[in-house]
């Protein structure tokens, strides 16, 4: 064991020699000591693999179509039935009756006439409004979502 431990040693010693003498196959300087003896010129080159680029690319266009942040609001209504989309505009102004400062959302999702109610920054701030809300509203639940932050 103490053989083994011995020349795994004198084998790392000879590596960390090798390498600081510069007598490696690869030679090279030290980044950090170069940008103190202030030896380059003062221009940065990325190479960057061209997916990476175009996801990146991708990314900030997909972002800067987003309209707010994420965050929580809280489904009051959901239906796809017959007539749903008037039963949709009934409990919306039923909704906006008995809690008018809070905004209504009511999209078409899938064959679905939805309505969500509120733009809560985190999901504590939804439970606060969620047991008023269910008082009304039974089958109100919170789901996440982008939410509008205003200014």
């Amino acid at each position: 064991m103490r053989f083994i431990t011995f020349c795994i040693l004198i084998f790392a010693a000879a590596t960390v020699a090798t390498a600081q003498s510069g007598s490696g196959s690869v030679r090279s300087k030290d980044a950090l000591k170069s940008l103190q003896e202030k030896e380059m010129t003062g221009n940065v080159v990325l190479q960057l693999d061209t997916l990476i680029f175009e996801n990146y690319q991708k990314l900030l266009v997909q972002n800067s179509k987003l309209r707010g942040v994420d965050g929580y609001r809280i489904r009051i209504f959901s239906d796809n039935g017959h007539g749903a989309k008037e039963n949709q505009r009934r409990v919306r102004a039923r909704f906006l009756s008995s809690h008018p400062g809070i905004p209504t959302y009511g999209p078409y999702e899938g064959s679905y006439y939805k309505i969500y109610v509120g733009d809560f920054r985190t999901k504590r701030d939804a439970l606060k409004y969620l047991d008023d809300i269910q008082r009304g509203f039974p089958d109100a639940f919170i789901v996440e979502s982008n939410i509008v932050i205003e200014d």
